[in-house]
């Protein structure tokens, strides 16, 4: 029984509500991946094949070159380009040395598209991480009509 792979899993928002057989089977699935600080885990553009939580350390992860959020342990990456069958939003680097466990495409799937509460847990991360992400709206203080500093 992979107990520490189970226990990772349960810590993940996203998995928090899948029954114990789901999690154990997700949990046999699972490759252990070792990151040197600076490695590249996920690059924007790229196919989504795998789904990664995180044991250890710390990563980054950025789009178009620009800082989004800093995750750890009981974090996880990778869903979007799965749930949505999209290139890669953004690009995951190592910001320290890090562990995390891979999780294939299709175990990844079946466990989210098959237990209804997972699968809108796994819609709202989704959204919330593309919102998040999306261009911030800047209005122009330099036309016309703009006010003078000072």
């Amino acid at each position: 029984m992979p107990v520490v792979e189970i226990a990772l899993l349960r810590s993940l928002p996203l998995f928090a509500e899948l029954p114990a057989p789901a999690i154990e089977g997700l949990a046999a699935a699972l490759t252990p991946v070792h990151l040197p600080a600076g490695a590249v885990l996920i690059r924007e553009g790229d196919p989504g094949d795998a789904y990664y939580a995180i044991a250890a350390g710390e990563l980054d992860v950025a789009r178009d070159g620009r800082f989004l959020r800093r995750c750890g342990r009981g974090d996880g990456v990778g869903e979007i380009a799965l749930l949505h069958a999209i290139p890669r939003t953004a690009t995951v680097t190592a910001r320290t040395a890090a562990t995390v466990y891979e999780l294939s495409r299709d175990p990844f799937l079946t466990a989210v598209l098959g237990h209804a509460p997972t699968q809108r847990q796994a819609d709202r991360i989704a959204d919330a991480r593309l919102a998040a992400g999306a261009e911030p709206r800047h209005r122009d203080i330099t036309g016309p009509g703009a006010a003078e500093p000072g």
